[in-house]
């Protein structure tokens, strides 16, 4: 269907900044059709709310103890979980004491924070924080810490994980940034018999439960090769460009990078966009209010401005508003100086509610959290300054 429907007053450009609030509604996450409203009024921030699961709210994961953190046998602690999704966060301090099968769920695991040789069955991965790895369902690994202050990001979904690549036939350049090629795959190595012979437990997840298998060998070293399609591959954050127009923001789908087979999900990786060289009313820097039939959530990962919401997950609900925040575009000073900001964005279908766990650790006061916590220096101000731009 061609866009070309314009009612009432239309007071700037999509990308544009006025004192009207801007909102973009879409269905089918971002695929389908889309309207973008303009208002007076900020319906992000109702007055109250029956259920944590309507309102935009974040938790900081920082404190947070899973329980296998202290207990080379524990478990990572789930934060949001839905139907075939579960997000979770791992803080493991030491080897683990068996490998790992998922054979619910296939899994995206994002290294917050240390280093650590991911063993596969395919091969080893050394990882570093802003990797991450994608491995199927149903496939064994181990993970062996190299440092103690880890922190892990696990997003399970039932449906298969695919290379964004194919977005390229239905929203043309958004994939073309992303360069493929820079997949890390594993590779086999030698083993002796004795590291080979090696009884070897199997911590398996079944129907959301524990199981257990036991092989009298170690089947993570008993491959000597493999070929095929990259079934376990790593990626990482930095080679992932922010996107963007010369009159500003480029919302999602720019910078996926993983998707669901049938786009159940979106993960995404949010970097510092261009800065737009159309001025105000039709050039902004930001994002707009949004809404749509998706749960969104929002890892950040990395701030050099406010290093404190390092860590910071949100849950923006399809229920309420997402509100934007915008400023008038301007150039940075020179010498231009790299912006260390990243987000991780992951989309789902499902709808998601909060674990008793990650409840404990909501942030204060959503209303002002929402623009110190999961914007501020990712429109280019300190979080202080971030509610300088805000429109009530």
């Amino acid at each position: 269907m061609t866009t070309n429907i314009r009612r009432g007053k239309v007071p700037h450009s999509q990308t544009g900044i006025t004192p009207y609030l801007d909102e973009i509604y879409t269905v089918k996450g971002f695929f389908g059709d889309w309207a973008m409203l303009y208002r007076s009024h900020n319906v992000g921030h109702p007055s109250e709310w029956s259920s944590d699961d309507l309102m935009n709210l974040g938790a900081d994961t920082n404190a947070l103890v899973p329980s296998d953190l202290n207990d080379p046998a524990g478990a990572p602690m789930p934060i949001l979980e839905g139907d075939g999704i579960v997000v979770s966060l791992s803080r493991r301090s030491a080897p683990m004491p068996f490998l790992e099968k998922n054979a619910d769920h296939h899994q995206i695991r994002f290294y917050h924070q240390g280093e650590m040789t991911l063993e596969t069955e395919l091969g080893p991965l050394e990882v570093e924080a802003g990797d991450f790895v994608v491995i199927p369902v149903g496939m064994m690994f181990r993970e062996v810490p190299k440092t103690d202050d880890n922190a892990v990001m696990i997003f399970e979904t039932r449906a298969p994980v695919r290379p964004a690549e194919e977005l390229w036939d239905s929203v043309g350049f958004s994939a073309f940034a992303m360069d493929y090629t820079l997949m890390q795959l594993p590779t086999p190595q030698e083993w002796s018999a004795e590291e080979i012979e090696v009884e070897t437990e199997v911590r398996v997840r079944l129907r959301g439960e524990y199981e257990k298998l036991v092989f009298p060998f170690n089947p993570l070293r008993d491959v000597v090769g493999w070929m095929g399609d990259p079934v376990i591959y790593k990626l990482n954050i930095w080679d992932v460009p922010g996107m963007g127009t010369s009159q500003g923001f480029l919302p999602p789908p720019s910078g996926a990078v993983l998707l669901g087979e049938n786009r159940e999900f979106l993960f995404t990786v949010q970097a510092p966009r261009p800065f737009p060289n159309t001025p105000a009313p039709n050039g902004s820097y930001g994002a707009p209010a949004h809404r749509n039939d998706y749960d969104e959530v929002w890892f950040n990962h990395r701030s050099d401005k406010a290093s404190d919401t390092e860590g910071h997950l949100w849950r923006l609900s399809p229920a309420v508003v997402h509100p934007g925040l915008k400023r008038p575009p301007a150039y940075p000073e020179n010498p231009v100086t790299e912006v260390r900001e990243a987000k991780i964005n992951f989309d789902t279908e499902p709808r998601l509610s909060w674990t008793a766990e990650a409840r404990a650790a909501f942030l204060p006061d959503p209303h002002v959290a929402v623009y110190t916590s999961l914007y501020g220096a990712h429109i280019g101000v300190v979080p202080e300054e971030a509610t300088r731009h805000v429109k009530k």
